[in-house]
């Protein structure tokens, strides 16, 4: 664990590194996503878009609900892990549709594009801050809510095949 003394004082007051916690979660993400991506490469082609993201993005906002209810550390890590795993599977069909031009067309391909990656860069500089800012609570309660957001999106979407 690494800390940092403010200027005039004796001991470490602020935390930035929090062990075994950080060690768990660096852990677990790697995993989830070394094993994600390649299923998510295999599910691409096999299963259709609006079921799989469907029932992905259900399984993560069950998830996150349920960490909110529950007060047992073991749990919410294997929950999030679940959720992480969920993740990893989606930011395949993520990748690709990026550069789909037969789900944008060819005259709305640059518009979609961008708005896609713009919206994938700032969900990535709010969950940052989520995390970093916040209490674990809200940071949870608030990723709930982008994920039920999300969740109206997909339905919003057609078919990609």
């Amino acid at each position: 664990m690494r800390s940092y003394k403010k200027e005039g004082e004796e001991k470490c007051s602020d935390q930035v590194v929090h062990g075994n916690d950080l060690l768990i979660l660096s852990a677990m993400t790697g995993a989830t996503n070394v094993i994600g991506r390649p299923i998510g490469f295999f599910l691409w082609n096999r299963v259709r878009f609006f079921p799989l993201q469907l029932t992905l993005t259900a399984v993560m906002a069950l998830c996150y609900t349920l960490i909110l209810g529950i007060n047992n550390l073991i749990a919410s890590e294997v929950l999030i892990a679940i959720a992480k795993f969920c993740f990893s599977l989606q930011a395949v069909e993520l990748a690709e549709l990026h550069f789909d031009y037969d789900y944008f067309g060819m005259n709305r391909f640059d518009l979609g594009s961008s708005v896609t990656n713009a919206t994938g860069m700032l969900g990535s500089i709010v969950g940052t801050s989520l995390a970093a800012f916040l209490s674990p609570h809200i940071a949870i309660a608030a990723t709930l809510a982008i994920v039920c957001v999300e969740i109206v999106v997909v339905c919003l979407m057609k078919e990609r095949f």
